[in-house]
């Protein structure tokens, strides 16, 4: 006879790869996966996983009872979620987030959560969009709000809003009101982040459009120590156009226009279909709602 926890078991070993993994998610030993794996493939009467010590590659029956065990367990948590809608359970949600979300839209956020679930606890982690998207996938996480993730099967994505960067120089490097062909700027050193962030990457396909090869310095991924490096002269850099505005009206940094224009980045709030579904649109649609009202806090100044 099949169990939940056996097919839970199932369903975690083959999205996170291998039954260690799996047993640290879940809270159980690993010798305990391993029963429960070896259960339910009694059960099926067929192995479910390609033999070998990882679990990377399913079987054909493998892959149709990981479909079904996704709907059977989106449905228990729906049935949790409706059981508890009067009295909602105590917990923490884990969740990514970059820099940028933390300088603006962030707080709101964690005052709405905080109004809707009482009981809800929001611990942040920020790190790398990369690095989050990938403790979302491996069940560090439940939630990460980061740019542009790559389209993955299992993983939920909700659009956010947009954020617009720009090219930000040193007062007088620059005729203001001129729009630069991008070549014009790779003259100038550029101040980068890491080369895992995702505004590096696009800037490099930029440059690499323009048939530029600029100089690169590394500056870290704190963008006001980029926003202070710029100031001193050091050289000119790609950063969140609404955390400088009030820098450009002082004169302090002098923000310059270019054909193509800088990125525009997509934010996305990221989870997986299980066990975060339930729960998962209406955190996604809290976030959305405080995103547009918050991303462009300079604004109203």
């Amino acid at each position: 006879m099949l169990t939940i926890k056996q097919l839970q078991t199932f369903y975690w070993i083959a999205r996170l790869g291998t039954v260690s993994k799996a047993a640290d998610k879940l809270h159980v030993t690993q010798s305990a996966a391993t029963k429960r794996l070896q259960e339910l493939e009694a059960v099926a009467a067929t192995p479910l996983f390609e033999s070998g010590p990882r679990k990377e590659f399913l079987t054909p029956k493998g892959k149709e009872l990981v479909t079904d065990c996704e709907r059977l367990l989106a449905m228990l948590s729906e049935l949790e979620r409706l059981k508890n809608t009067t009295v909602q359970p105590v917990r923490t949600l884990h969740v990514g987030l970059g820099e940028l979300a933390v300088l603006t839209w962030f707080p709101a956020f964690l005052q709405r959560m905080k109004a809707l679930f009482p009981t809800i606890t929001v611990q942040p982690e920020i790190d790398l969009s990369s690095i989050l998207r990938r403790k979302v996938e491996e069940g560090h996480l439940d939630f990460a709000f980061i740019p542009e993730p790559a389209e993955a099967e299992g993983l939920v994505r909700v659009r956010l809003g947009e954020a617009q960067f720009g090219w930000f120089a040193p007062p007088g490097e620059f005729v203001p009101g001129t729009i630069y062909p991008l070549h014009e700027l790779a003259t100038k050193p550029i101040i980068e982040q890491s080369v895992h962030s995702i505004i590096t990457t696009l800037c490099s396909r930029l440059w690499e459009g323009a048939g530029a090869n600029p100089q690169k310095i590394y500056g870290g991924n704190n963008v006001f120590a980029l926003g202070s490096l710029i100031s001193a002269g050091v050289g000119i850099s790609c950063l969140p156009v609404a955390l400088f505005k009030r820098e450009v009206e002082l004169g302090k940094l002098q923000l310059v226009e270019t054909t193509p224009a800088a990125p525009t980045v997509t934010y996305y709030c990221c989870f997986l279909k299980y066990p975060n579904s339930a729960i998962g649109y209406e955190v996604a649609d809290i976030a959305r709602r405080c995103y547009v009202l918050n991303a462009t806090p300079n604004d109203a100044s």
